[in-house]
């Protein structure tokens, strides 16, 4: 910068001296004279004025390109400045440091700069007299090779290492170094830049810790990560997926072949599914919850949420989740909804779901002919007082066992009262049917239950009921029954009657 300044004003002087000469020659008598013979052109020699303006404007010129000169070099400077107070900033923010020194022996230090300085917790003084100027001195011995491996660094022409020092309180800090060719004196050297990214390792071995953390989570808890690149139609799930589902874990192609990958899903599941994935929702959370065959051919219930990564047009880019088996859990919400429908002692439902269920089954058949058989147990009173309560309980277990094995699963049998049942029974075709329904349930009841050497008669009362004629709900049905229940009870036990309302 000093350099620069006297030769600026050097040439400023000399510009000034030329221009004052050329006035005075201007002003003075004798300058036709002076100059007379000065020219080898006869022209100028005779007209000695045009010689002298022609002087001056070059001397003007002249002046002008020197102006011009010293303005791009005074902006040059102040660029010159200002970057560097700019770097000095950066490197001051980022806590780095510049070393060039001779790559044998103890690596002497040929330079350091002030944020090297600062690394190491030393001044340049301290730096002799503590490590005799050595770069090895505060380097932990496993780097050493780093710093002296000049074939590496001719191969390649730069190196990069990661290292991890300590202070002069031996707190462990890390540095980013990078090591690069370099001439100091005519002698090689090694420029090596140092940058602590202490900071940037915290978080690095954070989310290391993190994803670690994440992954035996995921895996003591059967869930499987998996990600969904929309352009590129390629599903990429987590290794996991092939041990518990014994699919690949990585489908080309998966909605264009959608139909195909839904081979795993449960039958009933998956055209539910199929519509679920086709109306992914681009803002929110995506929620499926299906029926999926594991790797020994088992369906378990599984749900599946993802979320869909958008672009600034709202063009879906990728979708981003997580496949958890939930079968465990659904069981025991089964279980609980099952025990809250059904009655403890028989296993039989009880009277609000036997309603809720007849009354769904009605609407959703409205056009159907449909019977319910309303059940009372003769002399139930006398059993329990000739037997005890626990033989009554058994009875009532043993009849509504019989009922299980004589109708199928989609007919329903409840429990209405102590000794009271319901069986409804859809889609009665013809009246020939009811009758044989009617004494085939009769024919049923009136097995005598067997305890030990002890023989207990059953014999039940029945009141049956007709959708539509009689009733459109369980309500209707149900008193219809009763009122022909009431009959039979009143003139012949162990018998059964169909509802006439006009007798």
């Amino acid at each position: 910068m000093k350099k620069n300044s006297f030769g600026i004003k050097s040439m400023t002087i000399i510009g000034g001296v030329i221009a004052l000469f050329a006035l005075l020659l201007l002003f003075t008598r004798e300058y036709r004279q002076a100059i007379r013979g000065l020219s080898s052109v006869p022209y100028f020699n005779y007209n000695p004025i045009v010689l002298l303006w022609l002087v001056i404007m070059i001397g003007v010129g002249a002046m002008g390109l020197l102006g011009w000169q010293i303005k791009l070099i005074f902006e040059r400077e102040q660029l010159l400045s200002e970057a560097a107070m700019e770097v000095r900033k950066v490197t001051n923010n980022i806590h780095a440091g510049v070393v060039n020194y001779i790559p044998e022996g103890i690596c002497k230090i040929v330079y350091a700069s002030r944020g090297y300085y600062e690394i190491i917790g030393v001044d340049r003084e301290g730096l002799y007299e503590i490590y005799q100027n050595s770069l090895l001195g505060f380097i932990p011995p496993q780097y050493h090779g780093f710093f002296l491996d000049m074939a590496s660094l001719q191969l390649e022409g730069h190196a990069e290492e990661t290292i991890q020092m300590h202070d002069c309180n031996g707190k462990p800090y890390w540095m980013q170094v990078t090591l690069s060719k370099g001439v100091h004196g005519g002698k090689e050297t090694v420029s090596a830049v140092f940058v602590d990214v202490s900071d940037l390792k915290s978080t690095q071995d954070k989310l290391v810790k993190e994803k670690e953390r994440y992954r035996i989570v995921t895996e003591l808890s059967d869930e499987v990560l998996f990600e969904y690149d929309y352009p590129n139609d390629v599903l990429t799930l987590s290794e996991r997926f092939t041990e518990l589902y014994g699919g690949d874990y990585v489908v080309e192609y998966f909605r264009k072949n959608l139909n195909t990958h839904m081979q795993a899903i449960h039958p009933d599941d998956r055209k539910f599914a199929v519509e679920q994935l086709l109306r992914t929702k681009r803002v929110g959370a995506n929620e499926i919850q299906v029926r999926m065959k594991d790797a020994k051919g088992e369906y378990q219930w599984c749900r599946v949420l993802y979320r869909a990564v958008c672009d600034e047009n709202g063009g879906p880019l990728m979708a981003i989740g997580k496949i958890t088996n939930i079968n465990m859990f659904k069981k025991e919400i089964e279980q609980l909804e099952h025990e809250s429908k059904t009655d403890s002692l028989t296993g039989a439902y009880n009277k609000m779901a036997t309603k809720q269920m007849i009354d769904t089954y009605i609407e959703k058949h409205p056009d159907g002919a449909h019977m319910l058989l309303l059940i009372d147990v003769d002399n139930f009173k006398k059993v329990n007082d000739t037997y005890g309560h626990q033989c009554g309980d058994e009875v009532l277990t043993y009849v509504i066992q019989n009922l299980r094995n004589a109708y199928v699963s989609d007919e329903v049998i409840g429990r209405v009262g102590g000794d009271e049942f319901v069986v409804f029974i859809g889609d009665v075709k013809e009246k020939e049917q009811l009758l044989f329904k009617a004494q085939e349930l009769h024919d049923l009841l009136h097995r005598p239950y067997r305890r030990g050497n002890q023989v207990v008669p059953v014999s039940a009362s029945i009141g049956v009921a007709m959708y539509p004629e009689d009733g459109a709900c369980y309500e209707e049905l149900m008193y219809c029954a009763d009122s022909a229940l009431y009959e039979v009870k009143a003139t012949q036990k162990g018998n059964f009657a169909i509802y006439e309302k006009h007798k």
